[in-house]
């Protein structure tokens, strides 16, 4: 009976052995999961937030020279037609450049409405540039009041789009890092029950080679009886 007993007991630790290798397995899956995880936060935040922040600073720096150039353009004779037509010119196809790159990271929806109207606001702007530029040609004075009572509010629209799209980008940011700390937390809390598992485990094998023992023991006391 001792020894029924004792093989009862080696099958029910086995079963248990079993039971925490099969946790063990679904542990590391989603410790893997997690770094998978951890790892594609850091890449968005690096790829979809940090570079299109920088984008977003040359897009502004391109915006205000076009502006500066322009008002110079306007109250200065430090600036003619053509140099000013082919400066614009320039900067136009360097913003292009710069939104369509931007517009090719990964947007929330916030983000798109916000960048669709900054892109609204900036072919308005482009176009109130050329009116100015040809009607310099033939009045100053009307192009100067032009710019004062329509051009300049545009600018100032445009600074606001980039004011939004740039919040935007640091809420983005915080929540992807906020999630890779929860990732974080939970691989490291993953990683304890993996300890304690492996302790349970050691516990269990010295157990079943024990037991293994003293049926063994047993079994030669009573061959010999």
């Amino acid at each position: 009976m001792k020894w029924a007993f004792a093989i009862q007991r080696k099958i029910r630790l086995a079963i248990m052995l079993a039971v925490l290798m099969l946790c063990m397995i679904i542990f590391s899956l989603l410790e893997s999961y997690n770094v998978t995880r951890i790892s594609k936060s850091f890449n968005s935040i690096y790829e979809d937030r940090l570079i299109p922040a920088v984008d977003l600073y040359s897009i502004a720096d391109h915006i205000h020279g076009k502006r500066n150039q322009l008002f110079t353009f306007l109250f200065t004779d430090n600036i003619t037609v053509p140099e000013i037509e082919r400066y614009i010119q320039n900067e136009n196809s360097k913003l292009d450049k710069l939104i369509n790159k931007y517009e090719n990271t990964y947007l929330v929806k916030t983000e798109s409405d916000y960048l669709n109207r900054l892109k609204k606001n900036l072919t308005d702007y482009r176009r109130d540039e050329l009116l100015l530029i040809n009607t310099a040609k033939t009045n100053k004075d009307a192009a100067k009041t032009l710019y004062l009572s329509t051009t300049d509010h545009l600018y100032n629209d445009l600074n606001k789009d980039l004011m939004r799209l740039t919040q935007v980008q640091t809420q983005v940011g915080r929540e992807l890092l906020r999630e890779s700390q929860n990732s974080q937390s939970s691989s490291g809390f993953i990683s304890q029950l993996q300890f304690v598992i492996a302790i349970i485990l050691g516990l269990i094998i010295m157990i079943l080679v024990i037991t293994d023992k003293q049926v063994h023991i047993r079994q030669e006391k009573y061959n010999l009886n």
